[in-house]
């Protein structure tokens, strides 16, 4: 009878320090987020398209404007190199997706053709319904060929930045199914993460230098997180220093990765939606393959910019998938080439 009643004190012991564990990382994680937002408020305006709050910034001034698109789990802080470039020639718009950078949680499915559909509320809201230039990085120039497609008298010029492989994902292998999912499982798993504190823990503590306890927290949460954390520390360190804080509190929340479980989980839809529809000839296309495309990649890349009458592919040397942030002066020079060709248009030809 006392073992007995020794061991139901230990496993309540036990439960209420998880509980306990539990209450004070979610009070952890509600006063930081009050914090960052404090911090870091939005820089640009919010708007509401059909129920989804977006997050837009512009620069510059003049046309043709041009809308910079981001790839599957990033913010419009990604084009923070990029921008400079092309702002003192003409208006630049960016703008954060539903659950990432300064944008509301995701309150729709994260597929194409709803991804379109709020772009042009954004692009409304901005008094900016005329033909732009849409550049899309990754999963982002999807959504501009899909956008060309469904509001082509809408489109002056696209410049895609070493696009998503459609053909890695559609019609798609038990393999890169498997891989899919278990990506989808690690989103929602950091979404979990997140929302208990862990996630901004780990992130404050190896982002301050340290390295162990926050690999022990994330391997003992998830036994996988540690990976995913090291990959997100990896990829803010490519961005310019000032913005780490407010990259590494965007994700710290939980909207950040249920939003990319989403786009992860309706990507092979996505594709197949634009699949379905004719690229429209009249339209400029310019695509830029990293140098360290694989050669399915590099073919489709090619293959697009035949699609487009006025099509260019290019090679971009020393440059890995995120070409904007590795050479953002090559990405801003075939923007502006773009520019250059779209204004001599409307020249009047000289007598």
């Amino acid at each position: 009878m006392y073992w007995f009643v020794l061991l139901a004190q230990i496993a309540l012991f036990l439960a209420s320090a998880v509980i306990l564990m539990v209450v004070l990382g979610l009070v952890y994680q509600s006063l930081g987020e009050r914090k960052d937002a404090r911090r870091f408020p939005a820089p640009g305006k919010r708007v509401d398209v059909d129920g989804q709050l977006l997050h837009y910034q512009e620069s510059g001034k003049g046309d043709p404007v041009v809308v910079l698109e981001s790839g599957i789990s990033a913010s419009s802080l990604n084009w923070e190199r990029v921008v400079p470039l092309l702002a003192n020639r003409t208006r630049v718009i960016r703008y954060d997706r539903g659950g990432l950078g300064w944008s509301g949680p995701a309150g729709e499915a994260r597929i194409a053709s709803r991804l379109v559909l709020e772009l042009r509320g954004v692009l409304e809201s901005a008094n900016a319904m005329r033909p732009v230039i849409l550049v899309g990085h990754s999963f982002g120039g999807l959504l501009c060929l899909l956008y060309a497609c469904r509001y082509r008298d809408q489109v002056a010029g696209i410049v895609l930045v070493d696009p998503v492989p459609r053909v890695e994902w559609y019609p798609i292998s038990g393999l890169q199914l498997h891989r899919l999912n278990h990506g989808i499982r690690l989103a929602l798993r950091g979404a979990l993460l997140a929302r208990l504190g862990i996630v901004r823990l780990a992130l404050n503590l190896m982002m301050g230098g340290a390295r162990r306890f926050p690999k022990a927290i994330a391997s003992a949460s998830s036994g996988r997180a540690s990976s995913v954390i090291e990959r997100l520390i990896g990829e803010v360190r490519k961005m310019p220093e000032h913005l780490w804080p407010i990259i590494q509190a965007h994700w710290s929340t939980p909207r950040t990765f249920l939003s990319m479980a989403s786009h992860f989980e309706n990507l092979p839809d996505s594709i197949a939606e634009y699949l379905a529809e004719t690229y429209p000839p009249h339209v400029p296309l310019t695509v830029l393959s990293a140098e360290s495309s694989p050669i399915e990649a590099m073919d489709e890349h090619v293959a697009d910019s035949q699609l487009s009458l006025v099509g260019t592919h290019r090679v971009v040397p020393n440059s890995g998938h995120w070409i904007q942030l590795d050479q953002p002066e090559v990405v801003a020079g075939a923007v502006l080439e773009l520019v250059e060709f779209l204004q001599s248009l409307e020249q009047p030809a000289s007598r």
